[in-house]
């Protein structure tokens, strides 16, 4: 692992990295990594706005996770995790209406929507634990994101192979691989359990 003060890139992201840039032929990479940038950053303004602290960025082959100096609440880490989504809707509506800039309005909508489905930690996934937490309790919460998180792993492999056995784009089957990835994650660390949030979902109810 590579540690640069604050910034750290595990081994597999440069892997990822060096290969999405051998296979790019149209320079798309570069685009997605800004609009993977403005897309942190929104999340970095949301946690600030909220009281948050950012502490550090840790780069993986399945994304970037930010280390923050102390837990948020519920309702707060839903919204921060609302907000990297919103920044790449922002700039899709942005600069589809600027000549030659509809390739990075296409991308930013596509890693808005990916972003949202509601699985794992990505971000979607993440409002949608929070938003159930508050209103149903953590462990409602817990087995409802494990059904939704098999719900849709399954339904993307299956499409994912129907494409690529009568199609033959493997574009879906690689993202549900990446996803499943995303999911064994998320139950080996689990989302986090800590007083600041049960605080905070107290205070709502």
């Amino acid at each position: 692992m590579i540690q640069l003060n604050r910034v750290e890139a595990t081994g597999g992201f440069f892997l990822l990295l060096a290969w999405l840039n051998y296979i790019d032929r149209a320079f798309l990479v570069p685009m997605t990594l800004i609009a993977c940038a403005l897309h942190e950053l929104g999340h970095v303004a949301a946690i600030r706005l909220l009281g948050g602290s950012v502490k550090g960025v840790r780069l993986t082959a399945i994304g970037a996770e930010l280390v923050l100096a102390y837990p948020l609440g519920y309702w707060q880490e839903g919204l921060s995790a609302l907000a990297g989504p919103g920044v790449n809707l922002l700039l899709a509506l942005a600069f589809c209406t600027i000549p030659g800039g509809v390739t990075f309005s296409g991308l930013n909508l596509v890693l808005a929507f990916f972003n949202l489905l509601p699985l794992g930690r990505l971000d979607g996934g993440r409002a949608v634990y929070c938003t159930l937490a508050l209103l149903a309790g953590q462990e409602a919460a817990d087995q409802i994101r494990r059904c939704l998180d098999c719900l849709s792993t399954a339904g993307m492999m299956t499409a994912g192979l129907f494409l690529t056995i009568f199609r033959g784009n493997i574009t879906l089957l690689l993202t549900a691989f990446w996803l499943t990835a995303v999911v064994l994650r998320q139950k080996k660390y689990g989302f986090p359990r800590n007083k600041a949030c049960q605080r905070s979902r107290k205070k709502v109810q």
